[in-house]
């Protein structure tokens, strides 16, 4: 032990450790699905988009916009969660543009988890962490 340290103080020190709460050592990674991306024709369509969109808690529409706008294509959504895209696109462009949407418009900026939710006050949007509590200004949509 140190010099001057007394029993008592490691004492209650080793008492202090124990009675604080654990750290868990391994962060809980969540698991997205891979996109379902098919070319027909002359048409691109993510099969799982609602699927992918309902796991990131963000609204179909909202995501779809984004990407729609990043890649300068029209589309629409189905009823069975499938967006159509008028255009080829490969899967890598499509999985870079969402990725840069989880790191922009999901991702908690201060404990990186995705456990958020996307808020408007007036004209500023906000990602609320669900896991820190954080609250980030983003670009608006």
């Amino acid at each position: 032990m140190w010099k001057g340290v007394s029993k008592e103080y490691t004492h209650l020190l080793d008492r202090l450790y124990t009675k604080l709460p654990k750290k868990p050592q391994e962060k809980e990674t969540q698991n997205l699905p891979t996109l379902i991306i098919l070319n027909v024709g002359n048409s691109t369509i993510i099969r799982n988009f609602s699927e992918y969109c309902d796991r990131i808690r963000r609204e179909d529409k909202l995501c779809m916009r984004y990407l729609l706008k990043e890649i300068a294509a029209a589309g629409s959504l189905g009823d069975n969660g499938q967006l159509a895209i008028q255009g080829k696109f490969s899967s890598s462009i499509i999985n870079t543009l969402m990725e840069r949407f989880l790191k922009t418009y999901v991702q908690c900026s201060t404990c990186k988890s995705l456990d958020t939710i996307l808020e408007k006050e007036g004209k500023v949007w906000y990602i609320k962490c669900l896991a820190c509590g954080a609250t980030t200004p983003v670009k608006p949509l």
